[in-house]
This record gives structure tokens, C-alpha cells and sequence, in this order.
């Protein structure tokens, strides 16, 4: 229930071209009583979902918002709150296809038990437990993140459930988040729904070299390669492996990251190592620092997630400064711009750009102070957070059925960056 002290003012009547549904006299409270669901859980580094509610929920609780995570137990950390969020443990069926959907299940319910003013929910796999509360009142803004639907993990069943949860997705919340325009474009074209496009943010790390981190991979300052992120199929790290096998580059690479089940993408690249010594698999870095630093301090990062949105780990990557080459889609250009550079396939361009590379010292200060640059201007903290208060306390008071967009900074295409993306699509 809310607290006795949650204070609430008169809403003011919205401006409709912004999209936001008429709210008549509903009471605005000064302060959101906010519930999160849908991911492991906070703190973590494991993936997407799990770092950015790490950074952004201290955030919204700094602003003096109560936010309550609903974690799944033994996933993460069994502390009672961290950095001023409260944390309240589920169970979860232990199972690739039914940990999401059984906490998700309870959570949904626990959300609905406590009464918060809003619940903002990630992962589409919700869609139907979000359906279901806001029937019962409940006032919901869901984040539908990637196209599930196509990932390469998934067996049938799980990729109808994932783009049927993904039709629903409108009637299921008063409000969805699209992480860029791509997947904008995606659900409006595809689903006939509109979103709210707020992206995940970049958050400042420890800047201190840590040495320590590359000397236990066996390697040294601008003389890796490296490719980080989740051990799934589309993400195609098997793949960068193998061309870089094929180009002859003697630039060690190193592969940073896991998979939380028996992902044929890990017994190719152990299969890979065995084979070439110069393939250094390095597991998942927790240390956030020590990760930064071997980020930084490689010659070349090579981001190949393959299915939108925008990927946190490549923004991760921009602030870190690293130099980039990423694969050509509209998700990657709409988060690296003109900051690094794209091959478009990995049997010809990937390994003759690893053979340039390899030839030189890779620091190139240019396009790594560029990625700097446009991770803390366009991808900041604060400025993704105050996007979130912004749609959250608007759906807080918006009427039981209304649908809620808002326009952002990160709405519209860049200047000279719309022939790009109908290119690569």
C-alpha cells in the first residue's frame, strides 16, 4: 500500500500533439511509488536488461522516487535493498523457457498486491502477466526491448510465444518503450503500436587502468582484439571467431562472455581455442573496472550483435573509448554514428579488416575520442533517467486505458544518417 506520506497534486490538462492521452482531474503524485520487473535482478553485469536497471533504478531512487525490484532468487546478490532500491526475492522455475515467464507471473501479482502508482516491465515475454494487471487497474509501461522472435536460442514454440506476446504488447500497457528508432519502426510497422523511444544509457566507470585484468588473459595494451557479449547465436561471436581464424591475423583475439545455458556457440569456441592458441576465451568479466580496461586498451572491439535494438554493451564500449568496427545494421548505426567503422559480412570484408588491423598500433585517438564523446552526449545517465521519470509519472496519472507516447531527443533520425539506414536494412 502507499505510504501515508505520499503526497499527490492536482495533473494539468497535457499537450495532445505530444501524444499524451487526456488525464482530466487525476491526482499526480510528487513522488512515484515505482515497481520493476522482468529481469534477474540488481546489482548485476550479466546482460542488457540487468545493468542498465542497475544504474537506473539508484538513479530514480536518488530523485526521491520508492522503487521496489522484484528479482528472482538466487540470481543475483540476497541483500534487502541496493542504493536506496528495495529489493524483494521470487522463485523462478529454474529453466531457459520458464525462468522469465514463471517469476514474471508472480511478480505481476506481487506488483499488483503492493499498489504501486506505476510498474515499468521489461522483456516482451510479460506482455501477457501486463494484460492481465492492467485489467485489474494496474498502470504499466513496458519496455519490449529486441526481436526476441529471431534469436537463434529459441525453439519454435518460444519464437510464436515471444512475437504473439509482441502483438498484444499495445493493449498490454499504458505505455511502451522502444530502445531506438529501428525498433520504433519495427512495432508501429509490424504490431500497429507506437512507443516511446528512450535508449539505454552509458554510465561513467573507474577510468584507473587496471593492468592486472589483461596480464591474466596473457595479453598486453593495444596488442588484442577482442569481442564481448552474451554466447548466443545471433550475436555471431562464433562467427568473428572463425573469420578471424580465416584471416591469418596474428593479433590474438580475446572472447569475453558466457551463456546461461548449453549454448552451441560455446562448444564452438572452446572447440576453436583447443585447436588455436591465439583464440583466448576469458569468460565474463564482473569486475566493471577491469572490464573497462580491457575494452579501452584493445586494438580493435568488434561488436556483431545482429537483432535490435540498441545494444548496452556497445554503448558500454563507445564510453570506454574503444575503436569499433561493428556490424552494418540500423540498430549498431543508430548507436555509433560516425564513430567507428562497419563491415557488412563475415567471410570477405571482416577478415581483410582484421589483416589491416593487424599491421597497425590500432590506438587510433580519432574515432575512440569520437565514441567518447557521443556516448556521454547523446547516451548519458541523466538524460535517459529524466526521459524515464518524465513517461513514468506521465503514465502515473493518465487514465486507467490511456496510452501514453512521448516525444524525445532520440525520436527523430540525425541529420544526414536517414539514406544510411534505408540502406542497411
Amino acid at each position: 500500500m502507499h505510504d501515508p506520506a505520499h503526497h499527490t497534486t492536482a495533473a494539468k490538462a497535457p499537450d495532445k500533439e505530444n501524444g499524451v492521452d487526456e488525464m482530466r482531474n487525476i491526482q499526480v503524485p510528487e513522488h512515484l511509488d515505482l515497481g520493476v520487473y522482468g529481469a534477474r535482478g540488481i546489482p548485476s553485469t550479466y546482460s542488457g536488461y540487468e545493468t542498465f536497471l542497475t544504474v537506473l533504478l539508484p538513479e530514480l531512487a536518488a530523485r526521491g522516487h520508492q522503487v521496489t525490484m522484484y528479482c528472482r532468487s538466487g540470481e543475483v546478490e540476497q541483500t534487502p535493498s541496493y542504493q536506496g532500491v528495495k529489493k524483494v526475492f521470487l522463485p523462478a522455475i529454474a529453466s531457459k523457457q520458464l525462468s522469465t515467464l514463471s517469476h514474471g507471473a508472480l511478480a505481476a501479482l506481487a506488483t499488483r498486491r503492493a499498489q504501486h502508482d506505476v510498474v515499468l516491465v521489461v522483456n516482451v515475454a510479460n506482455a501477457a502477466f501486463c494484460l492481465l494487471t492492467r485489467l485489474a487497474g494496474q498502470r504499466i509501461a513496458l519496455n519490449t526491448d529486441g526481436q526476441e522472435w529471431l534469436r537463434g536460442k529459441w525453439g519454435r514454440t518460444a519464437r510464436a510465444y515471444f512475437r504473439g506476446s509482441a502483438r498484444i504488447a499495445r493493449w498490454s500497457a499504458s505505455a511502451l518503450i522502444a530502445d531506438g528508432i529501428g525498433m520504433r519502426d519495427i512495432y508501429e510497422q509490424q504490431f500497429k503500436a507506437e512507443s516511446t523511444v528512450i535508449p539505454y544509457c552509458w554510465t561513467e566507470i573507474d577510468h584507473e587502468e587496471h593492468l592486472e585484468a589483461l596480464d591474466s588473459l596473457g595479453v598486453s595494451p593495444y596488442g588484442y582484439f577482442l569481442i564481448a557479449g552474451r554466447l548466443i547465436p545471433e550475436n555471431n561471436i562464433h562467427r568473428v571467431a572463425r573469420s578471424y581464424l580465416a584471416s591469418g591475423a596474428r593479433t590474438p583475439l580475446v572472447v569475453l562472455g558466457a551463456a546461461n545455458y548449453d549454448s552451441p556457440v560455446t562448444r564452438e569456441l572452446r572447440e576453436l581455442a583447443d585447436k588455436d592458441s591465439r583464440l583466448i576465451l576469458g569468460g565474463h568479466i564482473t569486475d566493471r573496472a577491469a572490464y573497462a580496461t580491457t575494452v579501452r586498451l584493445a586494438r580493435a572491439y568488434f561488436h556483431t550483435h545482429s537483432v535490435g535494438g540498441i545494444n548496452p554493451s556497445l554503448l558500454e564500449a563507445m564510453g570506454c573509448g574503444a575503436r569499433i568496427i561493428a556490424l552494418d545494421t540500423v540498430f549498431n548505426r543508430e548507436a555509433l554514428g560516425e564513430a567507428g567503422e562497419y563491415f557488412s559480412d563475415f567471410d570477405h570484408t571482416l577478415p581483410a579488416l582484421m589483416r589491416r588491423l593487424d599491421d597497425t598500433s590500432g590506438v587510433d585517438d580519432e574515432l575512440r575520442a569520437l565514441a567518447v564523446k557521443r556516448a556521454n552526449g547523446r547516451f548519458s545517465l541523466e538524460q535517459v533517467a529524466d526521459s524515464y521519470e518524465r513517461l513514468l509519472m506521465t503514465v502515473a496519472r493518465s487514465p486507467r486505458w490511456g496510452r501514453t507516447t512521448l516525444q524525445t531527443q532520440w525520436a527523430e533520425k540525425e541529420a544526414g544518417r536517414e539514406a544510411t539506414l534505408e540502406r542497411v536494412r
